[in-house]
């Protein structure tokens, strides 16, 4: 198949597009403006060094067009943001990997009134590098979310979620499928105006397609707003309780451990700041193992002026292969990076992106190393 044409309509559609650089506004409007519809569409050209993410992996130029609509409704009680994109990927030389992948999501929104909160439904079609079967993977993920939020009395407010996703994988029969279910429980309390305390109850139980399932247990403590002077953000600690039991119901371990997880940013002016996250979970593979993961990244971003901004990050990350299934496998990883960003407005913006990432493990085939750098150009109406 002459994939030419594809790729030459892409690019001069996006040409036509980042020639207009007219104020931001929708490409469509209706009923007084309570309706709004966005288009965006995006290009970007690159390399990746180890497009399959395991020792030896071998590199190649990709270049992935998207399109995306958007609709937005500010009217009455519920609000609803909902989009429909089309991501198209090439590469250079390993074309099997070439993909087509469609998304959807919708959200409904409910921001007046005592009650507050959002229901999230999506689906995507997804292709990637998967680091725990160091291959590539096709999947399809469908979710559902829900969070509400509701004050008891002046300083008091409960809030929770109830989630579900799946995790299908496509013509990778030695993979197993995900089914996570999750409801959590926080009550905040104002501590001062510009500080929530917060502590709750998370249970999450993880179905997978080899007959085995882990259900997690988590108790947390946390703060949101100003944890301290010029540093804001949301930060929670805990432990965490995961009861793994394989086909027909026979144990497969029980492991516990703190957990964590949390933004925050430093503004050290008004033209620099930096922000931290930081995540420790219990998380079930591809390979059906479990898994304790600890993921921690510092990202300085920096605006020159209006239009040109740069980044900087580094990151690290320790992945605990746990019970028998596990091994005693230790993934350890160094992540770097740097960005350079111009926007001319919603209808122009280019970024030019390197990445960096470095894997050691105990397991051979995951020791590898992978450098990725890109150009994308985007434009929004």
């Amino acid at each position: 198949m002459d994939r030419s044409p594809l790729w030459r309509w892409l690019l001069a559609w996006m040409a036509a597009l980042l020639v207009a650089v007219r104020p931001a506004q929708a490409f469509l409007r209706f009923n007084d403006g309570t309706d709004q519809i966005f288009v965006t569409g995006t290009m970007t050209m690159g390399y990746d060094s180890n497009i399959f993410a395991s020792k030896g992996g071998a590199g190649d130029s990709t270049t992935s067009g998207s399109l995306s609509l958007e609709y937005q409704r500010r009217a009455g009680y519920i609000g609803v943001n909902a989009s429909l994109a089309w991501n198209v990927g090439r590469f250079g030389k390993h074309t099997a990997e070439d993909f087509a992948n469609p998304s959807a999501t919708v959200e409904f929104t409910k921001e007046t009134g005592r009650t507050t909160g959002t229901l999230q439904l999506n689906a995507a079609r997804q292709s990637s590098a998967d680091t725990a079967a160091n291959e590539r993977t096709t999947s399809m993920s469908y979710g559902a979310n829900l969070n509400w939020k509701y004050p008891v009395v002046e300083r008091y407010t409960l809030s929770g979620s109830l989630g579900w996703t799946e995790l299908t994988y496509i013509n990778s029969p030695g993979l197993s499928n995900l089914s996570t279910y999750t409801a959590n429980l926080d009550l905040f309390y104002v501590f001062t105006t510009e500080r929530d305390l917060f502590g709750g109850y998370r249970i999450r139980l993880s179905d997978t397609s080899a007959n085995s399932r882990d259900v997690d247990q988590d108790v947390h403590l946390g703060v949101n707003g100003q944890i301290l002077p010029k540093l804001n953000g949301n930060v929670s600690v805990g432990w965490q309780v995961r009861q793994s039991t394989g086909p027909g119901g026979v144990s497969a371990g029980q492991f516990s451990d703190f957990t964590s997880s949390g933004s925050a940013t430093w503004s050290y002016s008004k033209k620099l700041n930096f922000t931290g996250q930081i995540t420790k979970d219990f998380s079930t593979t591809s390979t059906n193992i479990s898994t304790d993961s600890l993921a921690a990244n510092l990202q300085a971003a920096y605006a020159y002026n209006a239009r040109w901004s740069a980044t900087a990050n580094v990151g690290y990350g320790l992945n605990r292969f746990l019970g028998v299934g596990g091994g005693g496998r230790r993934d350890y990883d160094v992540s770097w990076g740097l960005g350079l960003n111009y926007t001319q407005s919603d209808h122009f913006k280019a970024s030019l992106s390197y990445g960096g990432f470095k894997n050691w493990s105990t397991a051979a085939e995951a020791n590898y190393v992978r450098d990725t750098l890109s150009l994308s150009l985007t434009s929004r109406w």
